[in-house]
């Protein structure tokens, strides 16, 4: 591996999404705010939330809607065990878009066995979804 690199791996419940892939940069979804780690990066672990995870490598950058879990920095490595992690392709903009209503019109109508953390985290959950659906579609190769 090059001195100007990580090692992305991310890792969910069903699959190892990514395994040890060189990238220049990443972004991921702390608690607390936007965390960006680059080569040399101090050792850190960091719990994430439900938000967006990005890398570059070279000139190509990828996006994943990612939900709760953690982040290990460690010696140029970033391992992420989140409990999903889709890649902005994978995620079906119209279904997402319609999860967000639905979620909005509970929260609007609070059933008498609403879970509020629930409704909120499912809220979030596809506002995610639809913000990397967005990106992919805006840069999108012409």
């Amino acid at each position: 591996m090059e001195k100007n690199h990580l090692l992305l791996t991310i890792v969910t419940p069903e699959k190892t999404v990514i395994s040890e892939k060189p990238v220049e940069s990443v972004t991921i979804p702390a608690f607390g705010g936007e965390m960006g780690v680059l080569p040399g990066h101090a050792s850190f672990v960091v719990q994430l939330v439900e938000g967006i995870l990005h890398y570059k490598d070279g000139h190509h950058k990828e996006v994943f809607a990612v939900l709760n879990g953690f982040a290990e920095i460690h010696k140029d490595k970033v391992m992420v065990l989140a409990e999903s992690a889709e890649l902005s392709k994978e995620v079906d903009e119209e279904r997402a878009r319609q999860a967000y209503q639905k979620a909005k019109e509970i929260l609007v109508l609070r059933p008498a066995d609403l879970d509020l953390d629930e409704a909120g985290a499912a809220l979030r959950r596809a506002a995610v979804r639809m913000k990397v659906a967005e990106f992919r579609r805006k840069h999108k190769p012409q």
